[in-house]
């Protein structure tokens, strides 16, 4: 029964999914590091429409002017609302 078996595919097979693996791992610790954001990019504006956005509970429609007034992703706009009251957080003011 094992006579059979390729043994070189069966070793290539996994060490192909564990490379793939442990360059995913590293990939989702890079991609899980906080954004670095300097609020002073965000216009005037912008900054009062998110801070009414936010006030009325519209998460959605702050982070979609955030995107449009700095070209952030969805990701990193998203990151940078949910954060937005944190303690330290800089307002630019």
């Amino acid at each position: 029964m094992f006579e059979s078996i390729d043994w070189s595919f069966i070793i290539w097979t996994v060490l192909i999914f564990l490379s793939g693996y442990l360059v995913g791992s590293r990939r989702r610790s890079e991609i899980s590091e906080p954004l670095d954001f300097d609020r002073n990019r965000i216009s005037p504006v912008a900054r009062a429409r998110i801070e009414d956005s936010l006030q009325a509970g519209q998460k959605i429609d702050a982070i979609r002017t955030l995107r449009a007034d700095t070209g952030l992703g969805l990701k990193d706009a998203k990151s940078v609302i949910d954060n937005w009251h944190e303690p330290g957080a800089t307002d630019g003011a």
